[in-house]
């Protein structure tokens, strides 16, 4: 019986250390969101160091655009998209990240939700 193949759709990805665990446990990236270019930058040079396939794709936009029409209104479409893609082809789908916490922290004040940052957690769970 053949293995099925799982498809990650990472958000929050950083420098990819989590997506590297996960990879390293035979899952597949085929999705990685960072808005922030210097982590992409990394995360993009660490793989092709280590030899290991880039996802399909990158992107490097703010996860409320996924969410809002506003920001852009073909991203939410392409995303569904994409995730369909995989599950036809028989891929468990799964999705993970690492949205910013120091909201949730004393050194953020204990914000929570309310946070600059902190809200982008329940963008993070509302999104999935």
């Amino acid at each position: 019986m053949a293995k099925e193949k799982v498809s990650i759709f990472s958000f929050f990805s950083g420098a990819g250390f989590l997506d590297l665990g996960f990879e390293m446990a035979g899952a597949e990236m085929v999705f990685v969101n960072e808005i922030q270019h210097d982590f992409l930058k990394t995360y993009k040079y660490s793989r092709k160091k280590l030899g290991i396939g880039s996802p399909d794709i990158y992107d490097n936009i703010d996860i409320s655009a996924y969410l809002d029409d506003r920001i852009d209104p073909k991203k939410a479409e392409t995303l569904k998209n994409q995730v369909i893609k995989y599950k036809e082809n028989n891929h468990i789908v799964g999705f993970i990240g690492g949205p910013p916490c120091p909201d949730f922290s004393v050194g953020g004040k204990n914000r929570g939700r309310e946070g600059e940052k902190g809200i982008l957690s329940s963008v993070y769970a509302d999104l999935i």
